[in-house]
């Protein structure tokens, strides 16, 4: 087949070599076609098969094709505008305009999809062959948080795609969306609408909440299983991503529904699973120590062995004309230093550093023997509050703004509470100015434009459009898949 990257007719699966690393490592890539090829019977006959084949597909998350830097901070936050770039900057000088056909930018969106098909290639084979598995190989609930996991990362990618490479649900739900692939085999997955790829995520992601309820990071009260589980595709991570999902599709309903789940479990006095970090560990007088991504919040995240040697060459003096980080004129915009007196916001006062004569966004910046190192965020509990108080804003509006100064006061604004009086428009507002601070350097505020079919994009010289908001797919998909 033409795009062997999707599928594939071999008989053999595509398997990686039994890994000697724990689940958590990213340090090598499961491939579609890895140098020695293991057979079904044998790779799937154990317990160990099914978790080498999730590390795998977690690997490839790690990559710097997808969340271990385009899909995050490099070209997803670039199209925000969030950064002020050099005019020399080749990586991404051009993505920054929207040109989406220059030879640089193009190889980047195209690795995106096929390093993120590569993964869902791999999530088919595990769960084609566990629907057939002989359950007592698992120990204890194993058997369904492995098939949860994997279904969850299935629909998790193809949202991702879905948000990159089709229009909005808000711009047109019936316009071509994405191949949403169930199954690994030798044909061409018919491209479903906008609407229709949207009802194969969310039913992906029933399931996988309903089989992560067996889940350690709900069903423990172990603090250590908390922290473990956080690097998987967990039961929260789920539910947050339904929450997501379903607010994409403007069911407000059913979103806030879903981000009450992790808003539930966030204000747990005691063992908590999402607990807010403690502003000690903001306040530390030693950098290394300083918590900059608040890892205590994260409900889905991946370590990136190696994420250091990725995010020098862009936050720091080595990345010459290549940095990414915003001016200091456009932080202060961000984060309302000036206008609103917002000037000791944590995210603001911990996350821009000198280095040598330049300061840079140090949000991901590694220290040595540094509690929070090779860890980078996709999915935090504040994002939760953020749908909810959208989904509130207009029938309990009193709620909404109790739910963003909530988040406001662990980032130290506490003083700076917002008032009860803001319109509903107000607050819609204010949500916006949180996922620009929040998620800055994360890629998720393109898709909140995106989401809401925004007519400008903030820095952007051009209007917002489709033009901008649907990335092209690979020349290939169109040419051999007949998709549009």
């Amino acid at each position: 087949m033409k795009k062997s990257y999707i599928y594939n007719s071999a008989k053999q699966v595509i398997l990686l070599a039994i890994l000697a690393v724990v689940m958590s490592s990213c340090e090598k890539f499961l491939d579609v076609r890895p140098k020695s090829e293991i057979p079904v019977t044998l790779h799937f006959n154990r317990e160990s098969g099914y978790l080498d084949q999730l590390t795998g597909v977690y690997t490839k998350m790690c990559g710097t094709n997808m969340y271990g830097q385009e899909m995050t901070f490099g070209l997803m936050e670039v199209l925000a505008q969030n950064y002020d770039l050099n005019t020399n900057n080749t990586s991404y000088y051009y993505a920054a305009q929207y040109d989406y056909e220059e030879a640089v930018t193009k190889a980047k969106k195209d690795a995106m999809w096929t390093d993120t098909y590569n993964c869902i290639a791999n999530l088919n084979v595990l769960l084609e062959n566990i629907k057939k598995a002989d359950t007592t190989i698992f120990t204890g609930n194993n058997y369904r948080v492995i098939r949860g996991e994997a279904l969850g990362l299935r629909a998790f990618l193809h949202f991702d795609m879905l948000r990159i490479f089709a229009s909005s649900y808000a711009s047109n739900p019936s316009a071509p969306g994405i191949p949403y692939v169930t199954e690994y085999a030798p044909k061409i997955t018919p491209q479903t609408t906008v609407a229709q790829t949207m009802d194969l995520i969310i039913s992906d992601l029933e399931e996988s909440a309903n089989l992560l309820k067996a889940d350690s990071l709900f069903a423990s009260a172990t603090p250590y299983n908390h922290s473990i589980r956080r690097s998987y595709f967990n039961y929260f991570a789920a539910e947050l991503t339904l929450a997501r999902a379903y607010l994409y599709k403007g069911d407000k309903q059913k979103a806030l529904e879903h981000a009450e789940v992790i808003i539930t479990e966030s204000e747990l006095t005691t063992n908590s699973a999402l607990f807010w970090t403690h502003y000690t560990s903001l306040e530390s007088t030693y950098e290394y120590e300083v918590n900059r991504l608040y890892t205590t919040e994260h409900v889905f995240q991946l370590r990136i062995n190696n994420l250091d040697d990725i995010v020098k060459y862009y936050f720091t003096s080595s990345s010459g004309t290549g940095s990414l980080t915003p001016s200091d004129a456009k932080a202060d915009v961000i984060y309302e230093k000036t206008s609103k007196g917002y000037g000791n916001d944590y995210r603001m006062i911990k996350c821009f550093q000198y280095d040598g004569a330049n300061k840079y966004f140090s949000k991901f910046w590694q220290y040595e023997n540094g509690p929070h190192n090779n860890v980078f965020p996709l999915l935090r509990k504040t994002e939760a509050y953020y749908i909810a108080a959208e989904a509130l804003k207009d029938t309990d509006k009193a709620r909404a703004i109790s739910l963003l100064n909530a988040v406001r006061e662990h980032r130290k604004l506490g003083d700076f509470p917002l008032p009860e009086t803001l319109t509903a428009d107000e607050v819609n507002t204010e949500i916006f100015k949180e996922y620009r601070k929040e998620f800055l350097g994360e890629g998720q505020l393109f898709f909140y434009y995106k989401r809401l079919n925004r007519p400008v994009i903030e820095g952007a010289g051009i209007p917002a459009n489709d033009n901008i908001y649907v990335i092209p797919m690979p020349d290939n998909e169109v040419e051999f898949g007949q998709r549009q």
